[in-house]
């Protein structure tokens, strides 16, 4: 092989290496995500169809609870 495709294969092994990083981190950041239930919210009274920890995410966003 030559030198450029030498270069050109290990640029597509960093690519799929680091493609393959970025997935890793998503799916880890998305399990992380806590599991929502439908129901009326504790603080505003209103029906969401996900709720997590008995609030909705208006709610969560403005009393600026996790």
């Amino acid at each position: 092989m030559s030198e450029r495709g030498d270069l050109i294969d290990q640029a597509n092994d960093r690519a799929a290496h680091d493609t393959a990083s970025c997935v890793a981190t998503a799916r880890a950041r998305a399990a992380a995500i806590p599991v929502g239930t439908p129901g009326d919210c504790d603080l505003c009274g209103e029906w969401f169809g996900r709720l997590v920890d008995g609030n909705c995410a208006r709610c969560r966003d403005k009393y600026r609870l996790p």
